[in-house]
């Protein structure tokens, strides 16, 4: 074999080196991405301080995004930072005092963003995230509780129920046949005071008002969403807390708090497997753990088989159908900008980002320890069931959890009820929590404790002039002036 002498090969690549360089090729580098909001700083304060994590985690994925940065503050939002996250019913105190940017309409423009507005549930859209017509907020979590149970407390052997309660009144009848075999088994009292109203208020909204699924196009009339007070015009928004709704509800919570275990929490009760059935939300159910939720089951919470009509009559639902009438706003969170911010555009791209339906909405719901409900329609879609299974309930379990929220939020109720969300009510709120307290660890009398709220509620309406007290209600309830 004849070999060419080096010199030789060398004299021959040379040039054609040199020629491919003139050539351009092809490549495959991509282009250097844009920051829209490179050397951006957004300050960001949260109302509750958990919350503060759950912030870090959402700016170090936007700012890959956007070149921004998120600066989480260790001081309560007042309204002065660029950003507050806040739970549904502190908004409208913001929005009133007119420390808040109304939400752009390039975000709300269904066709013209892809935060998908129309994809948000109605009742965030017109109400939650609404303040006298205009919308303030975007949400970032959902909120979400059920009914939860040992599977094997109902296996209808050796006397166990076989059948969950589908009612309030249910629930307490079966926590009564299981204490027969276990003793206590009702999860403790709920330590947080939104979480231990919202339980209460869920099951009296049902046996309040007979559920409205259609108008036919007629007006509803100003009673239609009354529940904690009434919006009547020359009812002057008088709380309703001795309705015979409320008293029922309270009789049954009294008669509960024999049978509640005296555990630190009730993630804690499920876990040990003390609790055998009990309401639960999400964010509890996240703090329990896989290897505890794969022996629990979910379901709906409960509803009612009667209601109280205005004259506070007992009304029979008829051949034993289930009322249940959903209670909105108790939990979860939203995002709201400063009207003050020299940063709004960064703020909303920062919510919204939050909040996108193929990317960190869904994300959420896949980390329990955040306790995220559903706020879209999407996020209870099958193309989300993937999410849902890290609570780490059987399969079958899953798909019953995201049909219990689907049930809960009653999306064709239209007289769904909401948490109090009046200007005030940060005011209101602890003066109801006293006493609901006192009747849930049996301590004091349902009726009693239920009137001394209401006195309580009334003290704190009466600081403010009739009429503005009147209006507040009106429009935390959408309702026109």
């Amino acid at each position: 074999m004849i070999f060419a002498r080096p010199q030789l090969l060398l004299a021959f690549a040379v040039p054609l080196l040199l020629a491919a360089g003139c050539i351009e090729r092809p490549t495959t580098i991509d282009p250097v991405p844009t920051f829209p909001h490179a050397g951006v700083v957004l300050k960001v304060a949260v109302s509750d301080p958990s919350d503060r994590e759950l912030v870090r985690q959402l700016g170090r994925s936007w700012t890959i995004r956007s070149g921004g940065r998120v600066e989480v503050l260790d001081t309560p939002w007042d309204g002065s930072a660029d950003v507050g996250l806040v739970v549904p019913a502190e908004m409208p105190r913001w929005a009133a005092a007119r420390k808040l940017a109304e939400v752009p309409t390039r975000i709300t423009r269904p066709v013209d963003h892809p935060y998908r507005w129309d994809d948000v549930l109605r009742d965030y859209r017109e109400r939650l995230l609404d303040w006298g017509g205009t919308t303030y907020a975007l949400p970032v979590t959902g909120e979400g509780m059920v009914l939860a149970y040992r599977k094997d407390a109902f296996d209808g052997k050796d006397g166990r129920p076989s059948t969950l309660p589908v009612t309030w009144d249910g629930l307490l009848e079966t926590a009564r046949t299981l204490n027969r075999q276990f003793g206590k088994c009702l999860p403790p009292v709920p330590a947080g005071r939104d979480r231990l109203a919202a339980e209460i208020f869920a099951a009296a909204a049902c046996y309040d008002r007979p559920a409205v699924g259609r108008l036919t196009g007629e007006v509803p009339r100003e009673d239609f969403f009354a529940f904690q007070f009434d919006p009547t015009k020359g009812a002057k928004g008088q709380p309703r807390l001795t309705a015979p709704a409320f008293i029922h509800v309270a009789n049954l919570f009294h008669e509960m708090a024999s049978l509640r275990i005296d555990d630190a929490s009730t993630a804690e009760a499920f876990r040990s497997g003390r609790a055998k059935v009990g309401v639960i939300s999400l964010t509890e159910l996240g703090a329990i753990g896989p290897d505890a939720a794969a022996a629990l089951g979910v379901a709906p919470l409960p509803g009612a088989t009667f209601t109280f009509d205005a004259k506070g009559e007992r009304k029979d639902t008829g051949q034993g159908a289930l009322n249940r009438v959903p209670y909105l706003g108790w939990g979860g969170r939203v995002g709201v900008v400063s009207a003050t911010s020299a940063n709004q555009a960064a703020a909303w791209d920062f919510l919204a980002d939050a909040g996108m339906p193929e990317g960190t909405a869904l994300d959420l719901l896949a980390a329990p320890r955040w306790g995220a409900g559903p706020y879209r329609t999407s996020q209870l879609e099958t193309g989300a069931q993937p999410r849902w299974y890290a609570y780490g309930l059987s399969e079958a379990e899953s798909e019953r959890l995201v049909s219990a929220l689907r049930d809960n939020l009653g999306q064709g109720i239209q007289n769904y009820r909401l948490h109090l969300r009046t200007p005030n009510q940060h005011e209101i709120a602890p003066e109801l929590d006293a006493e609901l307290r006192a009747v849930a660890a049996g301590s004091r009398k349902p009726d009693e404790a239920m009137r001394a709220a209401n006195d309580r509620w009334r003290k704190v309406i009466e600081k403010l002039p009739a009429d503005q007290w009147e209006e507040a209600a009106r429009k935390s309830l959408g309702l026109r002036q």
